[in-house]
């Protein structure tokens, strides 16, 4: 068998396991249609269509597509390759790398949204997230927490299904409040300082000088702890659960784009800026 064709069949088979791995990721968290058509998880179908054209380019034309390229179009690719991978490379390190740990004196635990279902079923991703934030409100009796999440694309709101989650793990319900309307990690973070300043009667400036401990996906950590401290809040700790294997890929590239957004915005714009009472 020549060589070009152990190739193309390589990319043919590529191309198929990518498709395969964005439709399994789309069965696995179902949502509405416009959900579906932009979800990140879109990204290994379209790869995976990459992978196909070039192994039918190379069976068609007996020679690669990158071959046929101009010089200066395989220069410009090289270059633009090579920037991308030392940048998701330099931003890999840093979300691998978040600020762990929980002390016992913790009084606030703000528990991070991940999505929910069009069944209103939360993913086993924000699952985890619950689990990890029950562990150490059962040893912590003293601590409150903030189920944080809204929705989009009309799904049900995520914070109260996150709370009823937490009351079956056997945490009070006057110990959980919730934030039904946040969309985004920076509102996230907004709304729940707003909620624990009700609560507690107390200005938002307190509520940041506190100790707070966030509870996400270990993989969204480093990017939550960054974006908090940004927000105002002085001493913030993170405790990190695991995600599914099948997710790894997925969420860890998901994380790199997110990354180098949130990068960008505050390199651009300034923002997000400080918390204010």
């Amino acid at each position: 068998m020549k060589l070009s064709k152990i190739i193309y069949i390589c990319e043919f088979v590529i191309g198929e396991l990518f498709i395969l791995y964005g439709m399994l990721l789309h069965f696995m968290n179902p949502g509405t249609l416009f959900s579906e058509l932009v979800s990140f998880c879109n990204i290994w179908i379209l790869i995976g269509a990459i992978f196909l054209f070039l192994g039918t380019y190379r069976k068609n034309h007996k020679k690669s597509f990158i071959r046929a390229l101009k010089r200066g179009q395989k220069i410009a690719l090289a270059c633009l390759m090579g920037a991308g991978l030392i940048i998701a490379s330099v931003n890999l390190y840093l979300i691998r790398h978040p600020a762990l740990g929980a002390s016992s004196d913790t009084k606030y635990v703000i528990i991070l949204g991940g999505g929910i279902d069009k069944n209103g079923q939360l993913p086993q991703t924000v699952q985890k997230r619950i689990e990890v934030a029950a562990d150490y409100l059962l040893e912590n009796k003293n601590a409150l927490a903030v189920a944080t999440g809204g929705t989009l694309y009309h799904l049900p709101p995520e914070a109260p299904a996150m709370k009823n989650y937490l009351i079956r793990l056997g945490i009070e319900a006057d110990r959980i409040l919730i934030d039904d309307k946040a969309l985004d990690t920076i509102q996230n973070f907004q709304n729940s300082c707003q909620v624990l300043s009700d609560h507690e009667n107390l200005p938002k400036s307190a509520i940041l000088e506190s100790k707070i401990l966030v509870v996400t996906s270990f993989f969204h950590l480093a990017r939550a702890q960054r974006l908090a401290r940004r927000m105002g809040f002085k001493h913030i700790t993170g405790l990190g659960s695991p995600t599914a294997a099948i997710k790894l890929l997925d969420s860890y590239s998901r994380e790199i784009c997110s990354y180098i957004k949130l990068n960008l915005r505050i390199l651009l714009t300034g923002k997000p800026a400080k918390i204010k009472d």
